[in-house]
């Protein structure tokens, strides 16, 4: 696999597109972080009307937060 890329385990995935980026996403869905995170290392996520923050670490750990 290629850095910055999806790979959906399924054949038939639905694909979700926001903002010029797509991603097919299954149960079985493996995507990098460089697929996700923006040049700046973070992604802002919704879930259950709350807004959280996946950002990369200096020391290239993963940190979630509210």
């Amino acid at each position: 696999m290629t850095q910055g890329t999806v790979a959906p385990r399924q054949a038939s995935a639905p694909t979700v597109a926001k903002q010029g980026r797509s991603i097919a996403i299954s149960d079985d869905s493996v995507a990098t972080s460089v697929a996700l995170l923006n040049r700046d290392g973070k992604l802002w996520i919704e879930h259950g009307g709350e807004r959280y923050l996946l950002r990369r670490t200096a020391n290239n750990r993963l940190i979630l937060t509210k």
